[in-house]
């Protein structure tokens, strides 16, 4: 039963990562792109400033079920994307790194040079994202509980069609957020831009699930095809309704496209429960929840303190959101 709740666990911070921070990622991709001048770059800054480090809390708890949950996952799964890995925290640091040094620069150069590197790290973010989850999404080689290295694995059509479908989300995503955060010039641009993105999203969305169909490989790993072509469906419609309701639901249609961004967290898990890894080199050679999870009596002990701590994560986020509640402008606090 443990190794269940952990799993659900580990599936919750890896959703609330992506609902959150990809805010912050398609935030830096689409930046630039609907700030025209210092007031609207304030104003943009102003909207993620308070939310930036709580969202990354998120991956972090993330990481360590992972590490101290399932043993099996971290040397079968982390071992075998390690290039996927190393690129998304190195991406993860010169944004950290970026970010905070942005408004320490001098003249319109040095800050046009820092808002590149932003960009740049969290376009490849998003990339590495959504490379990883096109690699998994599907049945992989796992032989012996380990998952080799293999390039024609991690650039397969799939793969390489949902990492350009991750970067479309999380800008549509960001678009959503900064429409509904944000007054005036921004808010109409961000507005017209998750609508010119939503088609463009759900098109790869699409595009990705066909080939995904048509890939044997593919197809293997989706033990239960129904609830994740079901899901699929879901997602889809969120891309499509979310730029919609903008003006009609407001905070809501964050909510949605929030949906669509964690939905990857969502697809994965109804594809190949009970199995955590599905093996291309035979049925054998899967690696079930159960094999992948730490000893019970480990997570008997750490699993109740996490039950703990869930809860107050989720109250601060909540009261974060609360006390940001109100939209913001080029006069509120920037941050960084």
């Amino acid at each position: 039963m443990w190794h269940n709740i952990w799993y659900a666990l580990l599936g919750l911070f890896l959703a609330g990562y992506l609902a959150l921070d990809g805010i912050t990622l398609g935030t830096g991709i689409i930046g630039r792109r609907l700030a025209r001048d210092d007031a609207e770059r304030r104003t943009v800054a102003a909207a993620t400033g308070p939310f930036f480090l709580g969202n990354e809390v998120w991956l972090v708890a993330a990481a360590g079920i992972t590490l101290g949950g399932f043993p099996g996952l971290e040397s079968g799964v982390i071992s075998g994307v390690y290039p996927v890995i190393v690129c998304a925290v190195a991406a993860l640091l010169v944004r950290e790194a970026a970010t905070q040094f942005r408004r320490r620069g001098s003249g319109e150069r040095s800050l046009r040079r820092w808002d590149a590197l932003v960009r740049f790290a969290c376009l490849t973010l998003a990339l590495m994202w959504g490379l990883l989850g096109g690699v998994l999404i599907g049945a992989i080689p796992v032989k012996d509980g380990h998952l080799p290295i293999d390039a024609a694995v991690l650039l397969q059509p799939v793969a390489i069609l949902s990492a350009l479908t991750a970067v479309a989300v999380f800008a549509l995503h960001a678009a959503v957020f900064l429409a509904v955060r944000t007054e005036g010039s921004v808010a109409g641009r961000a507005a017209g831009l998750a609508r010119r993105l939503a088609p463009a999203a759900a098109g790869l969305a699409a595009l990705t699930a066909l080939v995904a169909v048509a890939d044997g490989t593919v197809r293997d790993g989706l033990l239960n095809p129904l609830p994740t072509a079901l899901l699929f469906l879901a997602a889809l419609a969120a891309l499509l309704l979310a730029p919609r309701i903008i003006a009609s639901a407001g905070w809501k249609a964050l909510l949605v496209s929030g949906f669509a961004a964690l939905s990857p967290v969502l697809l994965l898990g109804a594809a190949h429960f009970p199995q955590a890894l599905v093996s291309s080199a035979g049925a054998g050679e899967d690696v079930s929840v159960a094999e992948a999870a730490a000893d019970p009596s480990t997570l008997a002990v750490v699993g109740p303190v996490v039950l703990l701590v869930l809860p107050v994560l989720l109250a601060f986020q909540a009261m974060q959101w609360w006390a940001h509640r109100a939209k913001a402008d080029d006069r509120s606090p920037a941050y960084f």
